[in-house]
């Protein structure tokens, strides 16, 4: 019988045995983010919403570290079509949000890597056919969607994310779920 002896934990590896089987499962990069504290929520508060709004949008202000996108959260009051979208080189206007750090032991603030805003209205993308469209579907009434992208989408400095809900309602609100990696 051998005994295995593992030192330290800055391998970002996670080991377990299980029948006499040593197991070992890699970290996502998102799951690194968060712990070294660049992993956040943007979230938007909610509000009575018209058609082809960008309810939520963020941008990527980094000119050192990529944003990969985890996860988006979208909901309306108002059966409608959503659009996740993104486009480049715009000026972010509208409600300024503030990302949340997942990792609640960290001080790391998204000042300087992101900017946020809800309603947001400087992307080209608001009903022009959407030639950045990324994801489309749609919810009833009251209906909210969970997107789970898993860092699919990567967004370089000056580069943004933004969910738009075709139709008018009186109540929307959007999450996404992010993180930062050197590039």
């Amino acid at each position: 019988m051998s005994t295995i002896v593992i030192r330290g934990a800055s391998d970002s590896s996670t080991v377990n045995v299980e029948d006499g089987a040593l197991l070992s499962r890699p970290k996502s990069d998102f799951e690194i983010a968060r712990d070294a504290g660049y992993a956040f929520a943007w979230t938007g508060d909610t509000y009575d919403y018209a058609a082809n709004d960008t309810i939520l949008g963020v941008e990527n202000n980094s000119s050192t570290r990529d944003l990969y996108i985890e996860k988006i959260v979208v909901s309306g009051d108002t059966a409608s079509q959503f659009v996740v979208h993104t486009s480049s080189a715009v000026t972010m206007a509208g409600t300024a949000r503030t990302g949340v750090n997942l990792n609640r032991n960290s001080n790391i603030t998204d000042t300087g890597l992101a900017t946020a805003k809800r309603d947001e209205t400087g992307n080209g993308q608001q009903a022009a056919s959407y030639t950045g469209g990324l994801i489309s579907g749609r919810f009833a009434n009251n209906g909210v969607v969970t997107i789970e992208v898993g860092g699919a989408i990567r967004l370089a400095q000056d580069h943004n994310i933004g969910i738009d809900l075709t139709t008018d309602g009186t109540a929307c609100v959007a999450t996404i779920w992010g993180y930062f990696k050197a590039n």
